[in-house]
């Protein structure tokens, strides 16, 4: 099992954005799950997932809306809250607390670049509980996060193991065809913000995290009952809430998640640690 010992200096210092996110989270009473990969490193690792580089929390619609207007009273002056909406360069759908002393080179995509250590936040949302109108509300979820991910495409992690023929297909067609200029990025996210607000989670059987990695699978997609009660796992040497049936999530997620991927499917992020002295403030 991973250990606090065993950390390399990027997760050391995510374990401290993630700390205070908690503290804060339970400060203001708001109700968070582990997500992704950081759920499965919480169950397979006790921790991290050796060669991870980020943490996922995922809150539901309304507790993330009232943490959007009130988290930066309540942060450090180290950590900063990023959205879509703000004045930074983030552009993603979902939000982020950063630490704005240090830098991860992200190296994955065509423009390489350089981003704060983050913890990820994002939002849980409701589906509809009808057979038919929720495939039609997937067919548009799915219509307008491709057009998003196309106005986008210098950013897209092009390298991430494990993508999808019908992905690397359309990523390569819209490079030489550059059809992504045809769509405005906040436009798109304006419009997946609507469509996701749509079926609030309290009138709704399912909850989703629609912004994940594998999200167009609507793997990501469950019945309340799997996220069930407050549930905490050890996740290096405290503990997070994670999805109470945390077998249901991760097998949708991951399949046989207890066997690691081979080592060149490790790093999906395709990133490194930049010293202080060349890429922080």
């Amino acid at each position: 099992m991973a250990g606090p010992n065993q950390l390399n200096d990027t997760q050391k210092y995510i374990l401290h954005v993630l700390r205070e996110v908690t503290r804060v989270l339970d400060e203001l009473q708001i109700p968070y799950y582990m997500q992704g990969g950081t759920m499965l490193g919480a169950i397979r690792h006790e921790g991290f997932i050796p060669w991870d580089d980020d943490v996922d929390l995922g809150i539901p619609r309304a507790d993330y809306e009232r943490l959007l207007k009130t988290v930066a009273e309540h942060l450090p002056e180290d950590l900063e809250l990023r959205t879509y909406d703000d004045e930074t360069d983030h552009h993603y759908y979902f939000a982020r607390i950063v630490d704005k002393r240090y830098q991860i080179r992200r190296m994955g995509s065509l423009e390489e670049r350089l981003e704060n250590i983050w913890v990820d936040l994002f939002p849980l949302d409701g589906m509809p509980d009808g057979w038919l109108p929720r495939q039609w509300h997937k067919a548009r979820l799915l219509m307008t996060r491709l057009k998003y991910h196309l106005s986008t495409l210098e950013k897209v992690n092009i390298k991430r193991p494990g993508r999808a023929l019908i992905e690397r297909i359309i990523i390569k067609i819209a490079m030489i065809t550059r059809v992504g200029k045809w769509f405005k990025t906040r436009k798109q996210l304006d419009k997946m913000d609507r469509l996701l607000k749509k079926y609030p989670p309290e009138k709704s059987k399912y909850l989703i995290n629609f912004t994940g990695q594998t999200s167009y699978k609507f793997n990501e997609m469950f019945k309340k009952e799997v996220y069930g009660k407050k549930t905490y796992y050890p996740f290096e040497d405290f503990s997070l809430v994670g999805p109470e049936q945390y077998d249901v999530y991760l097998r949708s997620l991951y399949g046989d998640y207890m066997t690691p991927p081979k080592e060149s499917d490790r790093n999906a992020h395709v990133s490194e640690l930049v010293p202080i002295s060349e890429g922080g403030d």
